[in-house]
C-alpha cells in the first residue's frame, strides 16, 4: 500500500535512510556517533516544517505492516531551506557548524526532486521502488511541477537501470560528497 508517511514511521524510515547515507559516505557519519545522528534524524523526521527527510516529504510503500520502501522528495523551490530543521537540531546539541549532512546543491530549477528512494532488503525484487516511482508524478504535479529530477551515483548501475527503465534520462552531472552523480529527469 502506498501512503503518505506519518510521524509513527520515523524509526523504520530513518533506518532505511541510513542505508543510503552510508552508501554516500557522508563525512557526518564519521564525525558523530551513529546513535546520536540517528536520534537527530528521528527528531527531524517528526518536524511539521519543510525538511528533506521529514515525514511531510516522505511517501511509504507498506507491505505486511512494515515500511518496505520509502521515497523522500520536494520542490526545487524548497532547496534553500530544506535542511534548516536538521541544522537547528545540530546547533541545539552544540555540534560544530561545519558538520552538515549536505553542503552541495542537488536540484535543478523547476523540478520536483526525488532526494532518496530506498527499499528494505527484506522486500527487494518485489516492485516496491517501482510502485513508489509510479506515484511521484502526482506529487510533482500537486507541487506545480511537470518534471521529476533525481541524482544517481554513477557507480550504482542497478539504480540507474531502474530509472532509465522508468523513463528518466541524464541531463547533467554533479558531485555530492566526493561521488560523481548523474542528474536525471523525467517529464510527468
Amino acid at each position: 500500500m502506498i501512503r503518505l508517511a506519518t510521524p509513527a514511521d520515523a524509526e523504520e524510515a530513518v533506518d532505511l535512510l541510513t542505508i543510503v547515507l552510508r552508501d554516500m559516505e557522508l563525512p557526518i557519519l564519521t564525525q558523530l556517533p551513529e546513535e546520536q545522528l540517528r536520534d537527530m534524524l528521528i527528531e527531524a523526521f517528526h518536524s511539521t516544517k519543510t525538511y528533506r527527510y521529514g515525514f511531510k516529504n516522505a511517501l511509504v510503500n507498506e507491505l505486511d505492516g512494515k515500511v518496505a520502501g520509502i521515497a523522500f522528495g520536494y520542490s526545487a523551490n524548497d532547496e534553500p531551506i530544506i535542511d534548516d530543521v536538521f541544522n537547528t537540531i545540530l546547533k541545539s546539541q552544540s555540534v560544530p557548524e561545519h558538520y552538515r549532512l549536505f553542503n552541495e546543491p542537488e536540484v535543478y530549477e523547476n523540478e520536483w526532486y526525488l532526494d532518496t528512494l530506498v527499499t528494505s532488503a527484506n522486500f527487494r525484487g518485489k516492485g516496491v521502488a517501482t510502485r513508489l516511482l509510479q506515484t511521484l508524478p502526482d506529487l510533482a504535479n500537486q507541487a506545480g511541477h511537470d518534471k521529476i529530477g533525481l541524482n544517481v551515483d554513477q557507480i550504482n548501475h542497478h539504480a540507474r537501470s531502474l530509472y532509465v527503465n522508468k523513463g528518466f534520462s541524464k541531463v547533467g552531472e554533479l558531485t555530492i560528497s566526493n561521488h560523481l552523480y548523474d542528474h536525471m529527469q523525467k517529464s510527468c
